[in-house]
């Protein structure tokens, strides 16, 4: 039995999307009436992401973890990209006067200091930014606190390309299984750079022969959180092989006369 590959290419734009989560530009729907339909002759589909465009204009402080609770108080930390010495000078100009957020340039771990003794709420989202666990109240000692972890703002490391309708079988143990993978991404270049994929060891994912009007696309980090690109667009090339069964050439005189004789009625 011989095998066809019908193969055709699908150039997402965040400009021409239908976007739930505003300039956000990370969940995306493109209407696309007629891009797949039901094919008796079609054995299967395999979707790829040939290639794609991603800015990196996502923040490392953003709104999913800028929130610091001390004493139960609420202060909000400005969006951005920092460094541990620029983290420091923002940090400070929020909290109350005598604060003070020391270094230790040889472990990487901040220390916090106070007039009066002071806890760090477990609601805390910037944990991770500032070196602490997760879920974990902080008490001082002595009006200080050393963080048991060094600061981090490598930001992003991983972003994920997800897809409900084009469902695949792939694994993550984030999600403790199979989930709606279509690629991850490394984020390779620096802040405000542009990342540049391409799918160069030929990846796909089997898709079944089924009709197919519109294409969702979700872009998270590796925490399976959706990303801010602050209105910059994104750009993601899919292509979709339709592996067909090849019918024979039909070479019998009295079928060819019969279809001619047909097709003169018609």
């Amino acid at each position: 039995m011989n095998y066809i590959t019908d193969s055709k290419q699908i150039n997402l734009s965040s400009n021409s999307a239908n976007i739930s989560n505003g300039s956000k530009n990370s969940n995306l729907l493109f209407q696309l009436p007629g891009l797949l339909k039901y094919d008796k002759n079609v054995l299967y589909n395999q979707i790829s992401v040939v290639h794609a465009e991603i800015p990196i204009s996502f923040y490392t402080m953003n709104s999913n973890n800028n929130k610091l609770f001390i004493d139960s108080t609420l202060y909000t930390l400005t969006n951005g990209n920092y460094n541990a010495s620029t983290f420091k000078t923002m940090l400070l100009s929020l909290l109350p006067t005598n604060y003070n957020l020391l270094l230790n340039a040889s472990t990487g771990a901040y220390t916090l200091s106070y007039t009066t003794n002071f806890t760090i709420n477990n609601n805390s989202t910037c944990y991770k930014i500032l070196g602490l666990a997760r879920n974990t109240n902080y008490t001082s000692v002595s009006n200080s606190l050393t963080f048991p972890y060094p600061c981090n703002f490598l930001g992003v490391n991983r972003l994920k390309i997800k897809s409900n309708i084009l469902l695949t079988n792939n694994i993550d143990t984030n999600s403790n299984g199979r989930n709606n993978i279509l690629t991850t991404i490394p984020v390779n270049n620096a802040q405000y750079g542009l990342i540049v994929y391409q799918n160069l060891v030929g990846f796909k994912c089997i898709f079944p022969n089924v009709g197919l009007d519109y294409i969702d696309l979700q872009i998270t980090d590796e925490d399976d959180v959706e990303l801010d690109f602050n209105n910059i667009p994104t750009y993601v090339t899919i292509q979709i092989d339709s592996i067909r069964e090849q019918l024979p050439d039909d070479t019998n005189l009295s079928t060819i006369m019969t279809d001619e004789v047909s097709n003169d009625y018609i």
